[in-house]
């Protein structure tokens, strides 16, 4: 059965080619992306993804369409949906970037955009029942800079740390920043629990501004519990109680080891149980 993209507002069949070799996003990785959790036929914070995604534009110059809003990408969205038989359950990516001309500088600052959409057979948020062993990624660090918030298309330092987990027998990394401290793994951001209280590295450690991350500090605030966003280091990690990662297409995943150390999962199960009542209720 064939599937389909949307390709500026078209959807068409996924194996026809849309792009050329002069592409900056394949040259130059100029592109921003988000990648966007459809569950139950609904468009989990689209716009806190939008928010994001007109932002990194903003600050890459691209030129922000004016029909660049919720209900025009929900539609769109909802069509892959229909079209390739989704059932309301897709992880979807949305990719925006510069048109074709120049260089290293572009001859104009107007955009495309492709949206894919892939089915997930998973209708709520479902933690992970084995524990995730994890390591740390050292070869390479993430510069902190205002451009360290935003998902682009120029991944090497992920792409790189996911070899290395592959080698390794891992099911993530944790990447570190240009300081040496926890940034984030390689699709999620990272947070900890000791004692009663919960941290995860903040913004300006160079984490990407997760939507996500975002929700559980909302949600948690709601609850009564504090997140305080800090730096944090490996010696931190490691003497945590419980680390867990979270991302919008999977909610929350426990990590069960860490180099030497073993970690419980008390806290993020009862999280992700709150977190699909929430999203229970929004449908």
């Amino acid at each position: 059965m064939s599937s389909f993209i949307n390709y500026n507002g078209n959807a068409i069949d996924a194996d026809l080619p849309v792009l050329t070799a002069d592409n900056r996003a394949f040259r130059y990785g100029d592109a921003v992306f988000e990648t966007i959790r459809l569950m139950h036929g609904d468009v989990l914070f689209l716009d806190k993804h939008l928010q994001r995604l007109t932002k990194g534009m903003k600050m890459l110059r691209m030129k922000v369409p004016e029909n660049f809003t919720m209900h025009y990408f929900y539609l769109l969205i909802r069509h892959l949906d229909q079209v390739n038989l989704l059932k309301g359950n897709a992880r979807v990516r949305l990719e925006v970037f510069r048109n074709s001309g120049g260089f290293y500088s572009p001859s104009a600052n107007d955009v495309s955009f492709i949206i894919q959409a892939e089915p997930i057979s998973a209708k709520e948020y479902v933690m992970n029942e084995t524990g995730l062993k994890i390591d740390v990624y050292r070869e390479i660090t993430k510069p902190v800079n205002k451009l360290s918030s935003f998902k682009s298309s120029n991944a090497l330092l992920h792409v790189l740390a996911g070899i290395y987990k592959t080698e390794n027998n891992l099911d993530d990394c944790l990447l570190l920043n240009t300081n040496e401290r926890v940034c984030e793994a390689i699709g999620s951001t990272v947070f900890m629990m000791k004692g009663e209280q919960l941290f995860t590295p903040a913004l300006n450690e160079g984490c990407v501004d997760g939507v996500m991350r975002d929700q559980l500090i909302s949600l948690l605030k709601e609850q009564g519990k504090d997140v305080k966003e800090k730096e944090i280091t490996i010696d931190e990690l490691l003497n945590a109680d419980e680390i867990f990662l979270s991302d919008v297409v999977n909610g929350i995943r426990w990590v069960g080891a860490c180099k030497h150390k073993r970690y419980f999962n008390k806290f993020s199960r009862w999280l992700i149980q709150h977190l699909n009542e929430v999203q229970i209720k929004k449908v």
